[in-house]
């Protein structure tokens, strides 16, 4: 596979439950301390098998969402995180979340060395540093730029693996067990330049969220520093004091 090769992402069975269930209980649809519905029911209404649904039972309770009793069976989980991980969900998730197709194009991928990023990551100063550049799209709109830089020593599959239709969190997390728990970001505004403006394929001047992310693992270590942009005329950022930021996709009418 090209590494500038386009393809539609494709997201596991379980995943697609995961998210589904996730979404009911983000939307309240399924309350707090509400019993969900037995395996058996999940995995005809997903025609699925009781295994995948196992698996997808198991990333709601890894993030608190819900909560398994032993002969009793799932319950959504009073305490439960809101929001927390959509904040920080790949593309391809997000996409997903909006029952969109989305496509991903890696523009660069190499190793290189920076002080300032090194440092963000807690890494010595000359450490080695993967480096993917990638366009972003839903329904065949250019909606965003990301830049991500992650440790090669700590990932040394990552560059050669990592494509076009991959997710890099759900990567991390099969291959090296490392989950996306909490993030920081810098939020500002900016005019594209031209390249971007070429990227972005946009016919006038549109003002673009500069967003600067750190990215903690279970842990509470840095994974990821990323640096993207995403169009202000398709996206807009949510704040709530309720729930976590997060963006969404403008309405069209």
């Amino acid at each position: 596979m090209r590494p500038d090769e386009t393809i539609e992402t494709v997201v596991p069975l379980y995943r697609k439950i995961y998210l589904d269930i996730k979404k009911q209980i983000q939307n309240n649809e399924l309350k707090p301390e509400q019993k969900l519905p037995s395996e058996q029911y999940l995995c005809q209404k997903y025609n699925v098998s009781r295994i995948t649904v196992r698996k997808a039972l198991k990333l709601l309770t890894e993030e608190r969402l819900v909560v398994t009793v032993q002969g009793k069976g799932s319950y959504v989980n009073a305490k439960k995180m809101i929001g927390k991980l959509d904040q920080i969900q790949g593309f391809s998730e997000f996409a997903l979340s909006l029952d969109k197709k989305s496509e991903t194009k890696i523009l660069k991928r190499e190793i290189i060395k920076n002080v300032d990023i090194a440092r963000k990551l807690m890494l010595p100063d000359d450490a080695d540093l993967i480096y993917i550049k990638r366009l972003s799209e839903i329904e065949k709109t250019p909606l965003g730029i990301d830049e991500a830089w992650l440790s090669a020593e700590r990932f040394p599959d990552l560059l050669v693996n990592i494509n076009s239709d991959s997710s890099l969190y759900e990567y991390l997390e099969q291959k090296y067990h490392e989950l996306p728990a909490n993030s920081y970001r810098e939020i500002s505004t900016s005019l594209p330049t031209a390249k971007q403006t070429s990227l972005l394929k946009l016919d006038k001047v549109i003002p673009l969220f500069e967003v600067n992310k750190t990215v903690y693992n279970q842990f509470d270590q840095p994974l990821e520093f990323s640096h993207y942009v995403v169009r202000g005329d398709e996206m807009t950022y949510i704040i709530n004091s309720n729930v976590d930021g997060k963006f969404r996709l403008n309405s069209k009418k």
